[in-house]
């Protein structure tokens, strides 16, 4: 038994000691073989890369890689001068685990990963990281992109930090060059599972702008926060496979802020923001078509190298790529921006307390609303917007119109109706805009809302407007200065309109109609419209002027008042003929009594309407108020339409009845 034990003990010392230098051995193997079989699929995919030294102690758990250099055509090159693990396990035949990462002298030179055309290089003289789990398998085939995704959504880390680092970019020629020179604050990324940090910071960072003179300058970014930042979500981008199989969307941030933001060129510009922030930021990646988008992103950097602009057609093709991405593709929580305050190379300044926009969701912006905005222009003339809100919009279908507008000027005039689909609702309160005599335009309030079916006509509608402007902003050229009071400085302008459809009985109520401009003149009116069906309201161009055609006039009930436009005008054309204005305005009375006279002698029912309209010719500052209706129903609005527009408007008459109403 003595002996038996002594011979074990003399094997298990054998065993021990052969077994510990047997192992090392074949660690240090199965290391170099491992980083073999990386460099090798590397190299099948077109990257050329070598390595230094590569050392494995199993007893301390360390792992050294030295001097790795990776380039490849067209991508640019990445060099390491170290990477060292230590407290490297082995949990589980399938992981790996190193207690503490370090990675030193990181250098790539080359053209941006999604942008090409973009030459840029970056410096991070240190990166550690924390708690790194990594597959022990080595990476399979594919693309660059597809073993990088594979990976991180392998790949598990406590942190990772990089203390210090700098990006440099150039792009474009001549006039089109931009240079930037970035230096970043420390970047700390906390606790990455499944391709998906669970917070990632930047320290405040600085730039410098050069390139074209005009691009000339610099700035700072203060500190940058995040949580929830998907990388993976971005990389399926780059897999076709894996993009078109992702129909969920994905949240690429949680949130983000930026503590302020600032920028001032040699040309005199500056701007900057107090803060901004942005939540639930999601992509769908099936609707992203990523490819075409890359495609075209390089096509635009290359026309720019080259001082070119795109097609029509390539603009156009632009749009509607980025359209699809905003209708199907993305899906925004809120976009917050706080205090930018700025300057314009010509001495102009701005201010603005905020701009909040969101959510996003279904190609549609639930709101985006616009604080305070306030400012000075060149001139030293003062402009300020109290409030403005859009409602409802829809960037896709903007860019949509956008890109047929690029292809044809005159496409919207075929269909106009689809500009309705762009926003939902907008409004403008308490607004002041300087006009080129001096005097300022003021807007207490503007407001405009429809609703319906999208590229059709609305179901309803509802706008309306009060201002204060002077007269002297109205052009004597144009059309409108006839309604203008020249003897007033400033007019009050008011105006209301509604419009809703009634599906059950079919009918469509104008109610009410309103413009008043203060001094000059009101207007007010009802309008009914009888056998509305949806098909006005189609989509499909043909069916809805079909529907149109089959409307025919319910009543219209209007009232017209002289503030004293009339009696102003009528002054104004006495100089001119050298009479004096009653004698003008009997002239006017008395034509427009000729002229009606025999449409009375055969319909006398007219007569108190005429008798009306004669009266108020005739005595400014008056009122007429009258009720029309058809005189054989159904009267097609068509019909009016066209008879207005025909060689005979006033043949419109045999077609009406219309009787004097009572004063509003």
């Amino acid at each position: 038994m003595r002996k038996t034990f002594i011979v074990a003990l003399v094997a298990l010392l054998v065993a021990g000691i052969g077994g510990y230098f047997g192992f090392t051995f074949y660690v240090g193997y199965l290391a170099r073989s491992h980083v073999a079989a990386v460099l090798a699929n590397l190299k099948a995919n077109g990257v050329e890369a070598t390595t230094g030294e590569v050392r494995y102690d199993v007893f301390d758990g360390r792992f050294e890689l030295r001097d790795i250099a990776l380039a490849a055509p067209g991508q640019g090159a990445l060099k390491v001068a170290s990477f060292l693990a230590t407290g490297v396990e082995r949990p589980s035949p399938a992981r790996l685990f190193a207690k503490k990462v370090e990675i030193e002298g990181i250098v790539f030179d080359g053209p941006l990963p999604l942008a090409p055309e973009i030459d840029a290089s970056y410096r991070a003289p240190r990166i550690d990281v924390t708690a790194l789990e990594i597959p022990s398998a080595t990476p399979g085939a594919g693309t660059a992109w597809q073993v990088a995704l594979a990976f991180l959504e392998q790949v598990t880390a406590d942190r990772i930090a990089i203390p210090e680092s700098t990006v440099s970019t150039r792009a474009g020629a001549g006039d089109s060059r931009i240079e930037t020179d970035v230096t970043h604050g420390a970047v700390t990324f906390e606790r990455l599972v499944d391709g998906r940090f669970a917070t990632a910071t930047i320290e405040p960072s600085t730039f410098t702008l050069g390139g074209a003179p005009q691009n000339a300058g610099k700035g700072s970014v203060g500190r940058v926060s995040a949580e929830g930042v998907d990388v993976g979500a971005m990389l399926v981008l780059l897999d076709p496979e894996r993009r078109l199989a992702a129909d969920a969307f994905r949240t690429v941030y949680a949130a983000i802020s930026v503590d302020g933001y600032e920028v001032t060129t040699d040309g005199g510009l500056r701007q900057r923001w107090k803060s901004m922030a942005l939540r639930d930021l999601a992509i769908r990646p099936s609707a992203i078509p990523a490819e075409e988008l890359f495609a075209m992103g390089q096509r635009l950097q290359q026309l720019a190298a080259q001082g070119k602009e795109p097609s029509p057609e390539e603009a156009a093709q632009i749009m509607q790529l980025v359209a699809g991405v905003y209708d199907e593709g993305l899906r925004i929580g809120s976009i917050v921006f706080d205090g930018m305050d700025g300057t314009t190379p010509d001495g102009g300044k701005a201010s603005l307390a905020s701009l909040k926009a969101g959510p996003l969701e279904g190609g549609r912006f639930d709101q985006i609303a616009l604080d305070k905005l306030s400012g000075t222009e060149a001139d030293g003339k003062t402009f300020r917007v109290a409030r403005l809100f859009v409602g409802g919009l829809r960037p896709g279908t903007m860019m949509d119109l956008a890109a047929e507008a690029t292809r044809d000027a005159k496409a919207l005039l075929n269909w106009p109706a689809r500009l309705f689909s762009v926003l939902g609702t907008f409004e403008l309160d308490d607004a002041e805009a300087p006009t080129d005599k001096g005097e300022p335009v003021n807007i207490d309030k503007l407001s405009l809302s429809w609703n319906g079916e999208t590229d059709a006509l609305p179901t309803r509608i509802a706008a309306t407007l009060r201002m204060t402007g002077p007269t002297d902003a109205v052009s004597a050229a144009d059309t409108a200065f006839a309604l203008v009071p020249g003897q007033a400085q400033r007019v009050n302008v008011a105006m209301d309109v509604k419009a809703d459809w009634n599906e059950g009985s079919g009918t469509a109520t104008l109610d009410p109609i309103y413009v008043e401009v203060s001094d000059a003149f009101a207007v007010s009116a009802r309008l009914t419209l009888n056998d509305v069906d949806d098909s006005v309201f189609s989509a499909q161009p043909d069916e809805a002027i079909a529907g149109a055609a089959q409307v025919n006039l319910g009543q219209l009930v209007i009232s017209v008042t002289d503030a004293g436009l009339y009696d102003q005008k009528l002054e104004e054309a006495a100089k001119e003929q050298g009479i004096k204005p009653a004698e003008i305005r009997q002239l006017f009375a008395g034509f427009a009594e000729l002229l009606l006279s025999e449409t009375v002698s055969e319909r006398p029912e007219l007569g108190p309407a005429v008798q009306a309209f004669v009266s108020f010719i005739q005595k400014p500052m008056s009122t007429l108020a009258l009720r029309i209706t058809p005189r054989s129903e159904p009267l097609p609005v068509m019909t009016i339409v066209e008879t207005l527009n025909g060689d005979n408007p006033l043949g419109v008459v045999d077609e009406l009845d219309v009787e004097v109403a009572d004063t509003p």
